[in-house]
């Protein structure tokens, strides 16, 4: 009986390193993806996109890494950790490239709905014959075509900005009034105020001129 329990006692499972059972199976060693921590990187730099839309190529550039990194650990052969860096990279690269993307869309909104303010109040003063506070709202250059802007304003018309040719700056067209005196295009362009409170956003009238058809047309004979 004592023998039997001393052989019982005495039969020990293989054990591996720290004293651990040993089934026999080794873990496998699966190296990391260098394209996978390139595209997590890369992901955590698209933020940038949100602070400067000229940045918006990065999270552009992450979508391609990452799509390279989940290739590059799916391959077959060698089998790499960074699927999920990869996903990471995916999130972080759509995330801040749509935020950055819904920011800029904003605030092009919001810019040509102040510009076509601006020209309304401009148009309006210089319809009701207030050249004084018509003159206040433009730049040096736009004031000498007030007065004559003057004979040409008829009605109300519908403002429609466009980008204009320097970046910030917003084209409003005046169409031509009825006695044909040719459309006007309106430039304008925002600056900062200093005042008391701070400074300010200011909307100018920085040129009144005709716009190119009218002035490439040849006059009449």
């Amino acid at each position: 009986m004592v023998h039997a329990m001393m052989s019982r006692s005495g039969h020990r499972e293989p054990s591996g390193p720290g004293g651990r059972p040993d089934d026999g199976a080794t873990a496998e060693y699966r190296p990391v993806s260098r394209l996978a921590v390139a595209a997590l990187g890369l992901g955590l730099l698209s933020a940038l996109a949100v602070v400067n839309p000229l940045f918006l190529v990065v999270p552009l550039v992450t979508l391609a890494v990452a799509a390279a990194a989940i290739r590059d650990v799916e391959r077959e052969g060698v089998r790499k950790v960074g699927r999920l860096a990869a996903l990471a990279a995916v999130a972080l690269a759509a995330g801040f490239g749509g935020q950055a993307v819904a920011a800029s869309l904003a605030a092009r909104a919001i810019a040509a709905s102040r510009a076509a303010a601006v020209a309304d109040l401009f148009l309006t003063a210089v319809r009701d014959g207030r050249l004084a506070d018509a003159e206040a709202m433009c730049g040096p250059e736009a004031r000498q075509a007030v007065a004559g802007l003057a004979v040409r304003v008829a009605g109300r018309p519908r403002l429609a900005p466009v980008p204009g040719d320097q970046p910030g700056t917003w084209a409003v067209r005046i169409p031509a009034d009825p006695q044909g005196s040719g459309d006007v295009r309106l430039l304008l362009a925002p600056s900062v105020a200093v005042q008391q409170g701070g400074a300010v956003e200011r909307w100018l009238v920085t040129a009144c001129e005709p716009t190119e058809e009218q002035a490439v047309r040849p006059s009449a004979r």
